[in-house]
């Protein structure tokens, strides 16, 4: 008799809780790229703001606080990604 482990009840294919998991770390992304971009646009006005006043002692750390939020957001899109479909099956069944 071959060994079978237990398959979970009431879970269909789409509504899995692994699945539930990727969407709940994908709306977090999103929720955290939307909150960069809006301070990056705060900076990039205060950053106008400054140029059109010729105080351009502002604007060196402005550029900088910028490039922080692009380089957050970029490690936020690229990086930032749930467990693939490799490590995540160690306890599933091959189908």
């Amino acid at each position: 008799m071959k060994f079978r482990p237990a398959r979970s009840v009431g879970f269909s294919e789409p509504n899995r809780p692994a699945a539930r998991g990727r969407r709940s770390v994908a709306q977090a992304r999103l929720a955290l790229l939307v909150m960069i971009n809006i301070a990056q646009m705060w900076v990039l006005a205060a950053a106008v703001e400054a140029g059109l006043a010729h105080e351009t002692n502002h604007l060196l750390p402005l550029c900088l606080a910028s490039l922080i939020c692009f380089v957050i957001a970029l490690t936020l899109y690229f990086w930032w990604r749930p467990v693939g479909l490799a490590k995540r099956q160690i306890n599933e069944p091959k189908s």
